[in-house]
């Protein structure tokens, strides 16, 4: 029974206790109860956590051919770029003590202030480069980040010769396909709908982790500076090498060390 209920769940992973109650009652013609599916679950290893939603749009060819043209490429040749967006509510503790049964409450002022982007291109040995700015990124300003970031590829098949980046309608124009050309740098779109294909996502997970464990101590910092505490953040979280070749095979790339 054990096997088929943890082959449902690999399905349906969302289910309650009550209705993989059901599921085996009705398949087994027995008469389990939540509480014995609960303790069943726990001796297998198994527990509740958060779901990771996948789009149904994705398109299995598109990520298959994708996969295929990286394969063909060497890690140390690829460089990702995206952006995320941090504003000060991150540094807000959303969990306390409180009795039981009472739920922990605290005055905070709900001053988020303007949002900042943070645009990097990430390496398997961690940021090439970025940018740290308030308001949206356009094609103007995706451009120029462009522009900034050439210098530091090679020309193709060197190490860091290939962006890669998602199919936002900015990332497509004359402009930015010239000035790749001229550089000797391949231009590579991510298939839709795909962020776990893209290793900066991790990068941007362990970056707010990071946030939101020296916010406190460096308060006054960001109080006088957010967005230089933001960049020294960055410049923090973007050296370490260990966790940006974990977050490359994460994201189903094998790693090759760059060539002497």
């Amino acid at each position: 029974m054990l096997t088929a209920l943890l082959d449902k769940l690999g399905s349906e992973p969302s289910l309650r206790l009550e209705d993989m109650a059901a599921f085996l009652n009705d398949e087994f013609d027995t008469d389990v109860t939540r509480f014995s599916v609960g303790r069943a679950l726990k001796a297998a290893g198994w527990s509740r956590k958060s779901t990771q939603n996948v789009a149904k749009e994705r398109n299995a060819r598109l990520r298959d051919e994708y996969m295929h043209e990286i394969s063909s490429m060497r890690s140390d040749q690829l460089v990702f770029i995206d952006e995320t967006g941090v504003d000060r509510s991150i540094g807000t503790r959303n969990k306390g003590w409180a009795p039981r049964g009472r739920r922990p409450r605290q005055v905070k002022r709900f001053h988020r202030g303007r949002r900042v982007q943070i645009l990097p291109a990430y390496a398997q040995d961690g940021v090439v480069h970025f940018q740290a700015y308030t308001g949206s990124t356009d094609a103007q300003v995706f451009t120029e980040f462009i522009e900034q970031l050439l210098p530091y590829c090679g020309r193709w098949p060197n190490p860091k010769s290939v962006l890669i980046m998602d199919n936002a309608s900015f990332h497509h124009s004359e402009r930015l396909q010239q000035m790749c050309d001229n550089a000797g740098v391949v231009l590579l779109y991510l298939p839709p709908y795909s962020p776990d294909l893209n290793p900066i996502e991790e990068f941007f997970g362990e970056l707010k982790t990071y946030i939101r464990q020296v916010w406190e101590d460096q308060i006054d910092f960001v109080k006088d500076d957010f967005i230089s505490f933001l960049e020294e953040c960055v410049e923090v979280v973007g050296r370490r090498k260990a966790s940006a070749e974990g977050h490359f095979r994460h994201a189903g790339i094998s790693l090759e060390a760059t060539p002497e």
